[in-house]
């Protein structure tokens, strides 16, 4: 706890040092120029986030029948978990997969399927940090050097992808029921979950041998969310009056998922990811003023969703106190 609150309050003292730098009186003369289309920077995110659950209920068993608005929520509230607190973006998960228990949808499967959609995420994020790598290179007119840079990413992507397919096939969760079982081998507790293990398992193993199309299309869904990333900043810097192209929205919407990776340590990421977005939007030439308003815009955004995340959860928690345990 004393951990994660000096992380915090490192990341903000960050925030403010980077406000400072770039200006106070520069940055929020770029949000008065938002003007009435404020509410338009929410757009965006909003078919984003339905894109990426088209990519999560590919992921679930044929017969489940969960309402798309109440996936959409759901997803929402395990994001907001993924992005305040300093979890590597996997805290959120069990969070879906346990509001999913409400629609009749068993916890071995609702798990299942928050695995394999974060690994179509994954390899989709990938995917997309590659393609804004090598238009990155071209800005530089270093193709040579940007090929082999290209090339030698995808060969470890794809290595990367095969190998998270194969332990998912192996037998994971059994795999760590045992190691747990060894902790604690009197635990009534873990003695429940071996049946659950292996429905997690033979749910995983089943997906990737007869689902695959599956796969594909999750991935696809979520690479297009990955894609209306580059319109959101396309939009937002118009918005802020500093206009860029479609080449440097994109770099700048790829390059900074490494960032945030990187950010996690943190949780939100806060400071940490604005710093680096300012520091690539500076080296694309945009001004500093500008790159500060469009990460503080892309942070209050996320946090508009987070609190819908967190209130949807929330509700869903007070209405179903005894549905705690996946």
């Amino acid at each position: 706890m004393g951990s994660r609150v000096t992380a915090i309050v490192l990341g903000t003292v960050l925030l403010a040092l980077l406000v400072s730098y770039a200006g106070l009186a520069p940055v929020l003369a770029r949000f008065r120029a938002l003007g009435w289309a404020a509410p338009l920077v929410l757009l965006p995110y909003f078919v984003i986030n339905i894109l990426d659950t088209n990519g999560w209920r590919c992921t679930l068993p044929a017969a489940a029948r969960v309402p798309f608005s109440s996936l959409y929520l759901a997803r929402m509230a395990g994001e907001a978990v993924n992005g305040l607190t300093p979890t590597a973006t996997v805290g959120g998960e069990p969070v879906k997969a346990h509001l999913l228990r409400a629609f009749g949808v068993s916890g071995s499967d609702a798990l299942a399927s928050v695995v394999i959609a974060k690994t179509a995420v994954t390899v989709s994020q990938s995917a997309f940090v590659l393609v804004g790598l090598a238009v990155f290179f071209d800005r530089l007119e270093r193709h040579v050097a940007g090929t082999l840079w290209v090339l030698l990413l995808l060969l470890v992507s794809v290595a990367f992808t095969l190998l998270l397919v194969r332990m998912q096939r192996r037998g994971p969760t059994w795999a760590l029921w045992r190691w747990t079982r060894r902790l604690a081998p009197r635990s009534a507790f873990v003695a429940r979950l071996e049946a659950r293990a292996a429905a997690i398992d033979g749910r995983l193993a089943d997906f990737y041998r007869v689902e695959r199309g599956s796969f594909l299309r999750a991935t696809l869904w979520h690479f297009a969310a990955w894609m209306v990333g580059i319109v959101e900043v396309k939009l937002f810097m118009t918005l802020l009056g500093e206009p860029i192209g479609l080449r440097d929205a994109l770099i700048v919407e790829a390059l900074s998922q490494p960032i945030r990776a990187v950010a996690l340590v943190i949780p939100g990421g806060i400071g940490a990811q604005e710093m680096g977005g300012v520091a690539l939007c500076s080296f694309l030439g945009i001004p500093q003023a500008a790159g500060v308003a469009l990460w503080l815009l892309k942070r209050a955004r996320e946090l508009v969703f987070d609190a819908i995340g967190l209130a949807y959860l929330t509700r869903r928690t007070a209405m179903h106190p005894r549905r705690a345990e996946l």
